[in-house]
């Protein structure tokens, strides 16, 4: 476990000290910000949810799934392309351990990130006297489903990683995969012959967020991108002790 911490605060290092962090964190919170501002500016005077002021603008989506993509670039993609992998896989470290210290201090950079976005509604309740008594628990709720959504598109975007030495095939794939999943239960609009059994639509991510944004929670989310995540960790895993020898 001690490896696992060791090797999570070196990867968070990397995260800070590089301008990648900064590209990610500014191009994030502008993204977030004019989805935050313009259903907001359109519905002056109307009764709008809060969750409907973030959560449910797709280019919200889009920038969750391209922060998502770009965090896994460094993980193991960038290690293979920069020749650090040679020293990582000698060091006395498990194939386990590599990919959960990896993918921990993506995850926590991302949660980080993705939290920041709250601080729109506490300014709007602060510079609104009128909203003092606003209910921020679509806020948390919309907030857990993007850390649950992330959690998986970082799993499959961390596997992605494992299997090329080019950061751009990385981050495009991982981009894709992800959308791929969100999108999931848009595929029979554009290839009838997709449509496949009822349960399947499940796995979109757009069903859950309609239910988080209004705060309302449901454990069949929880259940599915939890499973998600594990699943492809222990894929990714499978995939690093192949690369090892390679």
């Amino acid at each position: 476990m001690n490896n696992v911490f060791v090797l999570m605060k070196r990867q968070l290092r990397a995260y800070v000290y590089t301008p990648t962090a900064a590209v990610i964190l500014a191009s994030f919170l502008v993204v977030s910000g004019l989805s935050f501002c313009r259903p907001l500016s359109r519905r002056l005077g109307e009764q709008v949810a809060l969750g409907e002021l973030l959560f449910q603008v797709p280019a919200f989506w889009v920038a969750v799934l391209g922060a998502a993509a770009l965090l896994t670039i460094p993980l193991l993609a960038e290690e293979r392309r920069s020749g650090a992998w040679e020293l990582l896989v000698t060091a006395p470290l498990t194939d386990l351990q590599i990919v959960l210290g990896k993918y921990a201090a993506a995850l926590l950079f991302f949660m980080t990130l993705t939290a920041l976005p709250a601080a729109y509604f506490i300014l709007l309740r602060l510079m609104a006297p009128g909203l003092a008594g606003l209910d921020l628990r679509p806020v948390a709720s919309g907030c857990l489903i993007v850390w649950l959504m992330g959690s998986a598109f970082l799993a499959i975007g961390l596997w992605v990683s494992a299997l090329t030495r080019q950061p751009a095939v990385a981050a495009a794939g991982a981009f894709l995969a992800g959308g791929a999943l969100f999108f999931w239960d848009s595929w029979p609009l554009f290839w009838p012959a997709a449509r496949g059994p009822a349960w399947l639509a499940h796995l979109s991510g757009v069903s859950p967020i309609e239910d988080f944004a209004r705060g309302v929670l449901d454990t069949r989310p929880l259940v599915l991108y939890l499973s998600l995540s594990v699943c492809f960790l222990f894929v990714a895993v499978k995939t690093v002790e192949a690369r090892r020898w390679r």
